[in-house]
């Protein structure tokens, strides 16, 4: 069954976002695919839930007991996941599926479908191509193309692999007084991402943050999309 009304959750983080649209995640085991440095998984095991963190560009880690919950990283790629099949209750891309080199991009959908239980979910959340956000950072972090891929693979390859869909639309609030604290978060995302620092710092972003200061003040919030994907196909 898909639902066509999109659902909106107002201004929310992320983690609260996912929380509206599955309900209590205390006691499952969930699988956080582009873990990054693993705030996601944290809040979740925050929440009590059981969580396993995959990214190609991190180091394993041991369990990390968190709140009634407990997470680790582990060094993966997003198609290519070393579990058993059945193995998770939810399986999470929060900002991540459009990272996935768009070659693999259908392969980790798959991927994800494997590792759930038949009662399991598939969670996808990606920021969409509007806001102050979106306006300052194309200048340096132009993600149009991939993130346009990761939408047009949901609709390819997971809506036609579950039984349910649903949407939901939020929006994170990122708060910034100045530019040398938006540059900040830009900065450090370099580790992950193929832009410079001198390219953070060009006078063309300064220009474009403090044209969306005049208009938003410090609050730019980053709009989301959220698919919820369930249930085995009907046969």
């Amino acid at each position: 069954m898909r639902e066509s009304a999109e659902i909106d959750l107002g201004i929310t983080s992320r983690i609260d976002g996912l929380l509206a649209a599955v309900g209590s995640v205390a006691g499952l085991r969930i699988a956080d695919i582009g873990c990054g440095e693993g705030q996601v998984a944290a809040g979740l095991a925050e929440r009590g839930a059981i969580v396993t963190g995959y990214d190609p560009f991190i180091v394993s880690t041991d369990w990390r007991q968190r709140g009634s919950g407990k997470y680790r990283l582990v060094t993966a790629v997003a198609d290519a996941i070393p579990e058993p099949d059945a193995s998770f209750d939810v399986v999470v891309y929060v900002f991540s599926l459009h990272h996935v080199p768009g070659p693999q991009m259908a392969g980790a959908i798959a991927e994800a479908r494997r590792l759930l239980r038949p009662s399991g979910r598939l969670c996808v959340a990606e920021p969409l191509l509007a806001g102050p956000n979106q306006y300052v950072m194309e200048l340096y972090h132009d993600e149009t193309a991939v993130r346009k891929m990761a939408q047009a693979t949901l609709t390819a390859h997971a809506s036609p692999a579950f039984e349910r869909e649903q949407v939901f639309a939020f929006s994170e609030r990122w708060t910034y007084p100045d530019f040398d604290s938006f540059a900040a978060q830009g900065i450090a995302g370099t580790r992950f991402n193929g832009y410079t620092v001198e390219q953070v710092l060009a006078p063309e972003v300064r220009g474009r943050f403090a044209e969306m200061s005049a208009i938003h003040g410090d609050s730019f919030d980053l709009p989301i999309r959220l698919n919820v994907f369930s249930g085995p196909l009907p046969g």
